[in-house]
């Protein structure tokens, strides 16, 4: 009798295992405390998950992750070592986009007691649920809080605790949150990054819409998620859900008469997640559910985005080792630092045909909706490609004053050496020929620098930091230290300090591999 019972409840979900928009008819969206209770409940129902503490927020609210396999894995090196595909997934870095978290949280229960139960057999899931939980807790009204989306009626906030966007954090890591998933990241060296989002712009006939990792450096492992994955993934969502699915972007225009003027995606810079996991050899994708549509649609669509991810890359298992593997040992003669839009391909998109309402201008427009949907063909810009490319130099230097930029690097997973001893030869300094710094931005004023690289001979002492490209993370690496870059460290402010017009930029590259003992820099 007490197994009929257990198997009742197994297949019937109790209501401590039902999520909050489910409870609640899908009025409500989970908070911090609906989280831990709702992952509590698996475990005690036999999940066979292990829950783990990512790191506390700013205001001190524990971050769990939650790793799901069957069997159940005991680290990064079994899970590697099974052959499975490790998926990382990340909901609510933005606190007010929240169909992501409630999302992860329903088909983990159903991947772990439900029917999907058989689809964790072929992978191994890494998933944090409520990535910004301060965010998602400073709730209020969301007309308030999140302008213009479709419910729930409380919802949190898109920054984090510090005010901060986490979603554009990637490079600088001032967040907590950023720190503590980057480790996360560089322990599991998931083969998928996801990202659990809610687009607020455009009006348009999608459920839900998506990208791959936009920047211009691209790897074998980002062009199959581009060319054959994702279209894979658009297809199988149609057949077997009948919602349709379509890159990530917004109208050009909103005006119905402006419309074919083009659809184009959003930014190519690694401050944002996906650019960032994609740039570093591993693939990724972008979700983004839509905001005009209900909660339950949009959660129902981002669950579905994900199921059919799982299945796809179960599919497709053997390929996606292969090609992580295959990027990590791709060395590149150039690095892209500057992007724009590649040149277009001419699709069909469903577009909804709105009315002007007075409320702005633009992409991001609120606009009165009238039910009307046309498919209309238009110029769909969804990829970038290079503005300013440097050849890639054997290496870089910079002087021991700049630790700081060291220890970014170092926790950014890159292989930083110090000089043991003085070398000098061949190399090339950045003569900067114009300096413009940018509005105020996320606490910072952003740098530009306009200059070219000049033939030379470099000097370092002892104590130096050498930074070689012929490893995993060089083609990120260089991106980061190119003076040039339009977002690497002299964007964020870490070399203010010695940049000055008609002076040469602190950093320095050699073209010939340094013959001369280095220290690993732990």
């Amino acid at each position: 009798m007490r197994r009929l019972l257990l198997l009742a409840a197994i297949s019937t979900p109790l209501a401590a295992q039902q999520t909050k928009p489910e409870r609640s008819g899908f009025l409500e969206t989970s908070s911090h405390a609906d989280v831990l209770g709702f992952v509590d409940s698996l475990q005690k129902l036999g999940a066979g998950i292990r829950v783990g503490r990512l790191g506390l927020s700013p205001q001190g609210r524990v971050l769990p992750y939650i790793i799901a396999s069957r069997p159940l894995v005991d680290g990064p090196a079994e899970a590697h070592r099974s052959g499975k595909p490790v998926f990382y997934v990340q909901g609510n870095i933005h606190g007010g986009e929240v169909e992501g978290k409630d999302a992860a949280l329903a088909i983990l229960r159903d991947l772990t007691l439900g029917s999907l139960r058989p689809l964790l057999d072929s992978l191994v899931l890494v998933i944090v649920p409520i990535y910004n939980a301060d965010g998602n807790d400073a709730m209020g009204s969301g007309e308030r809080t999140r302008s213009g989306q479709n419910g729930p009626a409380i919802v949190g906030l898109r920054s984090n605790g510090q005010g901060l966007d986490l979603n554009r954090d990637y490079v600088k890591r001032e967040a907590p949150e950023t720190r503590a998933s980057a480790r996360l990241i560089e322990a599991w060296d998931p083969d998928l990054f996801i990202d659990l989002h809610t687009t607020n712009g455009s009006y348009h006939g999608y459920a839900l819409t998506y990208a791959p990792g936009l920047n211009p450096n691209s790897t074998p492992s980002n062009d199959y998620i581009r060319d054959t994955f994702l279209p894979a993934v658009r297809q199988r969502v149609r057949a077997r859900h009948k919602q349709e699915m379509f890159w990530y972007g917004n109208f050009r225009n909103q005006d119905p008469d402006s419309l074919v003027l083009g659809w184009e995606t959003y930014d190519p810079r690694p401050r944002f997640g996906t650019n960032w996991a994609g740039m570093r050899g591993r693939m990724a994708i972008l979700s983004e559910a839509y905001s005009n549509a209900d909660l339950k649609t949009r959660i129902d669509a981002t669950y579905n985005f994900l199921l059919e991810v799982f299945r796809q890359a179960n599919a497709e298992r053997q390929i996606i080792k292969s090609l992580n593997a295959a990027s990590g040992r791709q060395r590149p003669d150039s690095v892209v630092v500057r992007s724009t839009f590649a040149p277009p391909v001419v699709q069909d998109v469903i577009a909804e045909i709105t009315e002007r309402a007075d409320q702005g201008a633009g992409p991001f427009a609120r606009r009165r909706r009238t039910g009307v949907f046309k498919t209309i063909r238009m110029p769909v810009f969804d990829r970038f490609t290079a503005l300013r490319k440097e050849a890639m130099p054997s290496a870089y230097l910079f002087a021991p004053q700049h630790i700081e930029v060291a220890d970014l690097l170092r926790a950014q997973g890159v292989q930083v050496q110090r000089l043991s001893a003085a070398w000098s030869g061949a190399g090339e300094a950045f003569q900067i020929d114009s300096l413009v710094v940018d509005p105020l931005f996320e606490g910072h004023r952003a740098i530009r620098l306009e200059g070219k690289w000049a033939p030379g001979t470099v000097a370092a002492t002892a104590g130096w930091y050498l930074v070689p490209t012929d490893q995993r993370l060089g083609v990120f690496a260089a991106y980061l230290l190119e003076p040039g870059s339009e977002d690497g460290l002299v964007t964020w402010n870490f070399f203010d300090r010695n940049l000055r017009r008609g002076a040469m930029a602190p950093v320095v590259r050699v073209r010939a591999p340094i013959v001369l003992p280095a220290e690993l820099v732990p």
